[in-house]
């Protein structure tokens, strides 16, 4: 997506703007709706970016992607977009509502202080960040996941031939990411709606263009982690046991058997 329209000291001036609402219960949330819904493919089309500076955080969406407001019926109407921060450690969801922008209706954000996130940009990479959308009939989307890196600095697939045997890939560009050469991946799996987790640490290996690959293969079935779509899953990169940066991975339509 294009940098944001919100920049530089623009941030830091909006940041007073963020949401005065109470912040959503991600839990309720979740239980509400019982499972994730995609019927419209808007984990693979919701054109999202997320930006710190000065410990400011701006996560933006722009949907229908584009701006492409002349489809609208096209679209499914979205109730109501959440900025998420998963404690991957702990486990815990904690939510903000992004806002619909009243001149431009294909742009949602938020601005968030250190101090409500509970860190700052270079902080605290056990935590990803997410989204989930809504629509009026309660039904929730899967996690549209967020790269705390330049946005080509990391890559990740999810892969499966049958649902249950599931395959991640991921990727660290270092010279997008800026940050040293990885040794570990830790990857999270999270059930959004039965908690059920899993974590394990899988060593990197350098390839031939100079970047640093993960591989993990997971049996969801063995786990009992349920369907692909209802799991989020994050992965920290680390180099002697200091955490570097991390992203949660969103599993689209085109990657599903």
């Amino acid at each position: 997506m294009k940098r944001s329209k919100l920049v530089g000291l623009a941030m830091v001036a909006l940041a007073a703007l963020s949401c005065g609402d109470d912040p959503p219960d991600v839990a309720e949330l979740l239980a509400r709706a019982g499972h994730s819904s995609d019927d419209y493919n808007v984990a693979s089309s919701l054109d999202r970016g997320l930006w710190c500076e000065d410990d400011v955080w701006l996560p933006e969406v722009y949907w229908p992607a584009g701006g492409r407001l002349v489809q609208a019926p096209a679209w499914p109407r979205i109730e109501r977009i959440v900025f998420v921060a998963w404690d991957m450690r702990a486990g815990t969801l904690r939510g903000w509502d992004l806002v619909r922008d009243e001149a431009d209706r294909t742009y949602w954000s938020v601005t968030l202080s250190a101090e409500e996130v509970g860190f700052g940009c270079e902080e605290r990479y056990s935590t990803s960040f997410f989204l989930l959308a809504s629509w009026p009939d309660n039904k929730i989307s899967r996690a549209i996941g967020f790269k705390r890196t330049a946005p080509r600095g990391l890559g990740g697939d999810v892969l499966s031939e049958d649902a249950v045997l599931v395959n991640y890939g991921t990727t660290v560009r270092l010279e997008w990411a800026n940050v040293p050469a990885p040794d570990t991946a830790t990857f999270y799996l999270k059930n959004l709606f039965t908690s059920v987790t899993f974590s394990t640490d899988v060593s990197t290996e350098r390839n031939n263009a100079g970047h640093y690959d993960a591989q993990l293969d997971v049996d969801y079935g063995e786990l009992g982690l349920g369907a692909m779509t209802d799991v989020a899953t994050g992965v920290v990169y680390k180099r002697d046991g200091v955490e570097l940066t991390n992203h949660c991975l969103t599993v689209t339509d085109t990657t599903l058997p």
